[in-house]
């Protein structure tokens, strides 16, 4: 494991910490209250040991100029001031110092030694949480998921308010794009079968939740994973040729057209639909308040303390939180990320297999959330959303530095393998002045 046990640990407290906030901080009445205290409490421990490793640090943290992940701090920084500006600061504050310890604590993976290895682990590791949980969820709502209803969309009375349909279906949608990236290209058997039987689940349950915004986010996530990954590019009209025979053969399209139109409508009236189930009001309001502070803006849960709803969309709530000083670099993250994930796509022949394939995951989550971000608040405020973005902005940062190091002919930092590659047809890239820097330390 070549993760920092530090940031494993911290990252370990910021999962505890979700499903908890700042009105769980008061005397506990019972040894369940104390739990939850703890676990609202953790992030006013995280943070200050992450920016105590971070400064002690000795290794200069690896990232580009162009760097999602500073961006992202900047805008968590600025509405962090803006708590003094809102509703009720105290609330502002909790959830600003959540949102700033999360990034502090991921970049501790980049000032790692093998940057590249202990970012990439790190990402592994929330893949691995993701389908933990989606897998917990899915066993809580058995009998909504699984039953005789025609959808399970607001599973949120069987799981004791703990997520609804659209964050249910968050949890199940990443590790699902995971796992069936990762069975495309394991080579034994057994795994092929584990990694689709895995995916099989996920997006059964992202299907039974009726969430509007993950589905389109899988298709879109899917599609772009077929356009972008050489060895997929060619099986992508093959399979939309298929796909449509299938449909064709099982439907006419009229009937087609029909269940379509019914799963994506839910049962709602006309109104319901055109409205999005009521978010062009919550953006006509959002707008309202964003004029009434549009510099600093009000600090996080903006919305929350403002309108009394979730704004359901990312830009918007950066807004909110944080006026334009905030919103124009929480805007810039995610063209950062886009920008320094093709920059490092196109030098993919740089890299080792197993990042070329955590790169195309990094890719396809992201492109997830992206298109997640319109109807919903996707790293504008603290969820497990910013949790899963923050792991691929810092890996995709460290990768933009391995590459660039090795098109300029210097070290990179990652541990050099003196084993013969497995695959001569994805041969491992070890330039000169690497081999000279590794002679010279032994």
């Amino acid at each position: 494991m070549r993760v920092p046990a530090s940031a494993l640990l911290l990252w370990a407290g910021l999962w505890l910490n979700l499903n908890t906030g700042e009105w769980n901080i008061h005397r506990p009445g019972s040894l369940g209250e104390l739990t939850t205290l703890v676990r609202a409490l953790l992030p006013f421990v995280v943070l200050p040991i992450a920016l105590i490793i971070l400064v002690e640090s000795r290794a200069r943290r690896a990232a580009p100029g162009l760097a999602p992940s500073r961006c992202l701090l900047l805008y968590g920084v600025i509405s962090l001031l803006s708590s003094a500006f809102s509703a009720d600061p105290w609330s502002a504050l909790y959830w600003a110092v959540t949102f700033l310890a999360t990034l502090l604590t991921i970049s501790i993976c980049a000032t790692a030694d093998q940057h590249v290895d202990a970012s990439r682990h790190m990402l592994q590791i929330t893949w691995a949480v993701t389908l933990v949980v989606a897998a917990l969820i899915a066993h809580m709502g058995r009998g909504l998921i699984f039953g005789s209803a025609a959808s399970a969309y607001g599973i949120m009375a069987d799981l004791n308010e703990l997520s609804r349909s659209s964050g249910v279906a968050r949890w199940a949608a990443v590790p699902g794009l995971v796992c069936l990236l990762k069975a495309y290209h394991a080579r034994r058997p057994g795994r092929i079968a584990v990694f689709l039987a895995a995916a099989g689940g996920a997006f059964f349950l992202v299907y039974r939740m009726q969430s509007r915004g993950a589905v389109f986010g899988c298709v879109a996530a899917l599609i772009f994973a077929l356009i972008t990954a050489s060895r997929l590019r060619r099986f992508a009209l093959p399979l939309l040729v298929f796909a449509v025979v299938v449909l064709a053969a099982l439907e006419s399209p009229g009937m087609l057209s029909g269940r379509v139109s019914e799963y994506l409508r839910r049962g709602e009236t006309e109104e319901q639909f055109r409205t999005m189930t009521g978010r062009t009001r919550a953006y006509q309001h959002g707008l309202g308040a964003f004029w009434e502070a549009p510099l600093f803006g009000r600090g996080q849960r903006a919305d929350r303390l403002i309108i009394g709803e979730h704004v359901h969309n990312s830009y918007l709530q950066a807004l909110l939180n944080a006026g334009i000083l905030g919103g124009v670099p929480y805007m810039a993250s995610w063209v950062a990320g886009w920008v320094l994930f093709f920059r490092v796509q196109k030098k993919r022949h740089l890299l080792r297999p197993e990042d070329r394939l955590a790169l195309l995951e990094a890719g396809t989550v992201m492109m997830f959330f992206t298109v997640r971000s319109i109807p919903e608040t996707t790293t504008a405020s603290f969820a497990v959303d910013l949790l899963v973005m923050a792991a691929v902005y810092v890996y995709i940062e460290a990768l933009a530095v391995s590459t660039a190091r090795r098109s300029l002919g210097r070290p990179a930092r990652i541990p050099l393998r003196a084993s013969t590659p497995r695959n001569l047809s994805c041969p491992q890239v070890v330039n000169g002045p690497e081999l000279i820097a590794a002679g010279s330390r032994r």
